[in-house]
């Protein structure tokens, strides 16, 4: 049965009752500001999840809501509702009310809490989030880059032993230009090895070229 207790009456879980140990359940500080505020914000809590006691030498140990009973008298109550189980409730029932109520069960799923709650509130009702990783930004803006985005194309890998230069050109004039003056118009493809018009050259080639050009003149 339920019923209004004073304060004074309640007495945490200390061991006292032979079989019952002691209450494990404990908050780091900033979690039991959490709590205390959440009493504060909505008293009415108490009443739909009331301690849950049993009698005790004309007292009452809190099986359940130790820690809520904590931060009650810290918040100046002087009344609590409880819930009175029977005397002739087993101890071996104590302890596994007490350890069921420690327990969380179920996750929650954290899309849903990201898209369809307002965090904000959340973390003020004392929901705590995991920490979101740190964004490396220069990776971010690397991953970010695509060939309409960068200053320079990007290029596929061409080769772990080779090592790639890029020369870019804004028209067609010059792209030919290029070709002609480094004999590119009828190289061999790398991937097909085809003869044909390319955009790659091997740097051999380019030295020759340049070679040639300083001996004629």
């Amino acid at each position: 049965m339920t019923e209004i207790i004073s304060i004074t009456l309640l007495d945490f879980n200390k061991g006292q009752l032979a079989g019952l140990p002691k209450n494990p359940r404990f908050f780091r500080d900033y979690r039991y500001e959490a709590m205390k505020k959440s009493i504060s914000d909505c008293p009415e809590m108490l009443e739909l999840r009331e301690l849950i006691v049993y009698p005790y030498m004309g007292r009452y140990i809190v099986v359940c809501g130790n820690l809520r009973l904590r931060a009650c008298k810290e918040l100046g109550y002087t009344e609590l509702p409880c819930k009175i189980l029977a005397p002739d409730v087993a101890v071996k029932k104590l302890r596994e009310y007490a350890a069921k109520d420690n327990i969380s069960f179920g996750e929650n799923d954290t899309d849903i809490l990201q898209n369809e709650w307002d965090k904000s509130e959340l973390q003020d009702w004392g929901m705590e989030f995991e920490p979101e990783k740190p964004v490396e930004e220069f990776k971010e803006r690397f991953d970010s880059i695509s060939d309409d985005t960068a200053v320079y194309p990007l290029i596929p890998k061409y080769d772990e032993k080779h090592e790639l230069f890029i020369i870019i050109s804004s028209n067609e004039v010059d792209s030919n230009w290029l070709r002609e003056r480094l004999n590119m118009q009828h190289m061999k493809s790398y991937k097909t090895g085809k003869v044909s018009k390319s955009n790659v050259v091997d740097i051999k080639d380019v030295r020759h070229v340049l070679q040639d050009s300083n001996t004629k003149s």
